[in-house]
């Protein structure tokens, strides 16, 4: 089935702001690794549609009836109010970031992975172990530590970066 991609009029029945074709030249681009096959891609997209419709994005949606979260209406960027219609090319380029990094999570479940080395021992040989890393701490972001996706969107979110909260 193939996906119906946003193109900044609101559509009630988009799935994706990017094409598998979109993913596939974005992967070559990058060196990133997605499947081989158009429908895990268009799976991979639909994902990372999915989870970005949960994010909290500058301005207000354009129409209640569209089915992705862009485009919205009162983006503030650098001092300029965007149009209703603007559909921002980091936009598309973090979904597909964000596609590549729950592939990535997948083929690399959080619980494989090792933790940050607690103890070496160097006596002829090298005795390394690992910190375990809980799957269920919320202070560790699935996959790798560099996340493009967080990059593209820093500037389109209501928040941006650190912040504290006070109790």
């Amino acid at each position: 089935m193939a996906l119906i991609i946003e193109d900044g009029t609101g559509k009630p029945d988009a799935e994706s702001y990017a094409s598998a074709e979109d993913l596939a030249m974005y992967a070559v681009k990058f060196g990133v690794v997605i499947p081989a096959e158009v429908l895990a891609q268009e799976a991979l997209l639909r994902r990372s549609a999915l989870a970005m419709d949960g994010m909290t994005w500058k301005g207000k949606k354009m129409s209640s009836d569209q089915a992705l979260a862009w485009p919205r209406r009162g983006v503030l960027l650098d001092q300029e109010i965007k149009p209703d219609n603007y559909l921002p090319a980091r936009i598309q380029y973090g979904q597909m970031a964000l596609a590549a990094e729950i592939h990535q999570d997948d083929i690399d479940p959080v619980e494989k992975r090792k933790g940050a080395i607690t103890r070496e021992r160097v006596e002829g040989a090298v005795d390394r172990e690992y910190a375990t890393i809980p799957n269920t701490s919320g202070r560790l972001l699935p996959a790798a530590p560099d996340r493009p996706s967080a990059t593209q969107f820093a500037d389109y979110l209501q928040k941006r970066g650190l912040f504290a909260v006070r109790a």
